[in-house]
């Protein structure tokens, strides 16, 4: 069974998903991530980067947690590390731990990561500034409802994360 794409108008979903955040609760209420995304920033703007900028360079792969959880920059004597839950990364520079934790937040099992920190330095701006976008689009859609927001944040990053695997 094949998916037909369709042209959503930002305005009107805009207006049917508040109405529906105050609404009913979110149980009886099902919302597409896939439209949430569209209203709020490019749907493919993070894939779309990762594949012009990151993968057209000298890589090498990161192994992540694999699942979506907070992650935490801690600085030590020999630079920098990324813990999320269990896993600790070790990174030589300040730049490169933001762009772990970054994918480490959104879930990613494994990331490629520029040999040329310059590369990364550049990109890792853009990336945060895009996910703190959809972050506070949703937070503007569910102001008061926890769970809404909570499953809307869940799905758009497993969105993201379906686009990075599929390149």
């Amino acid at each position: 069974m094949t998916r037909k794409s369709r042209k959503v108008n930002p305005d009107d979903l805009s207006d049917a998903l508040e109405s529906a955040a105050g609404a009913a609760p979110a149980s009886s209420q099902r919302i597409s991530h896939r439209d949430i995304l569209l209203t709020s920033i490019n749907l493919t703007g993070i894939a779309d980067i990762y594949r012009q900028k990151v993968l057209t360079q000298p890589t090498r792969t990161i192994r992540l947690l694999g699942r979506k959880s907070s992650a935490k920059i801690i600085h030590t004597l020999l630079g920098f590390e990324v813990q999320a839950s269990y896993k600790r990364i070790q990174c030589p520079d300040l730049v490169t731990a933001r762009y772990l934790k970054l994918f480490s937040e959104i879930g990613c099992h494994s990331i490629k990561l520029p040999y040329d920190p310059t590369l990364t330095e550049q990109i890792i701006p853009e990336l945060e500034s895009m996910v703190a976008a959809i972050i506070r689009r949703i937070q503007e859609l569910f102001p008061q409802d926890r769970l809404n927001r909570r499953y809307a944040l869940e799905k758009a990053f497993a969105a993201i994360r379906r686009q990075l695997r599929s390149i």
